[in-house]
């Protein structure tokens, strides 16, 4: 930034793009007052996802997706849900820990250890989906569809492109995608199916994204049109993603911050044993207001998400010349929206590169555009 300024030009994957690292053009850019931005993702990414994909809808069909998704995220059965989901999930991988002590295989991996939690519970959230043979399938395909979603769009022996296309025989990224696109579709339609048969189908709490996802009959934008059934199965596939990657990566680091400041886990643990030590008296369970509760945790989670965010950036294009803040972004150019930047800007942050929960305390960071949330 010192070199180009906060906003610049440059070739990233092949093509042409403007970098912002500047939070006020992020904002427009983002909020996209307008609808002069549309998605626009790499070319391995589309190849892969297609172009139906979450990543790459626009306008109503987004505005849909992302109120029903978002709506069912925000209730209060979903979130009694969740938590016991994590709190029986952490529980089971704590006793397995103990009982490797003695074995010949005694260290624990904690990134490995943080993605099968949280794919876990990700499955059952979004298709309900219990541990055992039809998880491990999913898990190991996923975990191959994953390989080609960031790579060079160039057609040359040792490029994760060159093997995951379809002028390669050996395309096993795609071939995954479509194991999973077949097992993901067999249960919707099952669920469908099963719906069908009910006489009230749409009473009651649902029980996941697939049920939210089937019941919504398109009041809310107008269409009056469910959503098709291929196009809730690709779309339940991609909100795998953050199981994978982005949270095991986010709760691994936020080990490793931790472990290098004593105070700040020091502080941690008193705050949540303290939690602990009211609800072993009250004999209840953990509920999700208790966490929201806890001042310093949050600080912890906002402190990491800052630094450890690998969602580092969100990719847009836009359809017509738009000027911000002095900036020429013409029409068919790409820009990147770079979240880390604002996130480890000395102008937004004092001493960005240390890990600070404190930090959070501070009021005036309210005028800040953070994205933290983006992860």
């Amino acid at each position: 930034m010192t070199f180009y300024g906060k906003v610049f030009k440059t070739h990233i994957l092949g093509r042409p793009i403007i970098v912002s690292t500047d939070p006020d053009v992020n904002k427009v850019v983002l909020q996209n007052q307008g609808n002069v931005f549309i998605p626009s993702y790499p070319k391995s990414v589309i190849e892969l996802l297609g172009e139906s994909s979450i990543l790459q809808i626009n306008g109503g069909l987004q505005k849909r997706l992302h109120a029903i998704i978002g709506g069912f995220l925000r209730s209060p059965q979903f979130k009694a849900r969740i938590t016991k989901d994590i709190e029986n999930s952490v529980k089971l991988a704590l006793s397995s820990w103990i009982d490797r002590k003695n074995t010949h295989h005694p260290i624990v991996y904690l990134q490995d250890e943080t993605k099968k939690i949280t794919f876990q519970i990700l499955v059952r959230v979004l298709m309900s989906v219990e541990p055992g043979e039809d998880m491990e399938f999913l898990k190991r395909e996923f975990m191959e569809v994953i390989k080609g979603l960031i790579c060079l769009p160039i057609k040359l022996p040792g490029f994760r492109m060159y093997k995951s296309l379809q002028w390669i025989s050996n395309f096993e990224i795609l071939q995954a995608k479509e194991r999973m696109l077949k097992m993901v579709r067999k249960i919707v339609d099952d669920r469908k199916m099963a719906m069908e048969k009910k006489e009230t189908k749409d009473s009651g709490s649902p029980n996941d994204a697939i049920d939210v996802l089937l019941r919504d009959t398109g009041e809310s934008d107008g269409t009056q049109q469910r959503l098709p059934l291929d196009f809730i199965s690709g779309n339940i596939i991609e909100m795998m993603i953050p199981g994978e990657d982005s949270v095991p990566m986010i709760m691994t680091l936020a080990v490793k911050y931790l472990s290098d400041n004593p105070v700040a886990l020091s502080c941690l643990m008193e705050e949540n044993d303290e939690l602990k030590k009211r609800k072993d008296e009250s004999g209840e369970g953990y509920a999700w207001t208790d966490y929201v509760s806890l001042p310093f945790t949050q600080g912890v989670i906002s402190e990491t998400l800052r630094m450890a965010n690998i969602i580092n950036a969100i990719w847009r294009k836009a359809v017509e010349d738009v000027e911000i803040k002095g900036y020429l972004i013409p029409k068919g150019w790409c820009v990147l929206a770079s979240l880390t930047s604002v996130h480890m800007d000395e102008e937004n942050y004092e001493n960005p590169d240390e890990f600070d929960p404190w930090r959070w305390e501070c009021e005036l960071l309210g005028t800040i555009e953070t994205y933290v949330s983006s992860a």
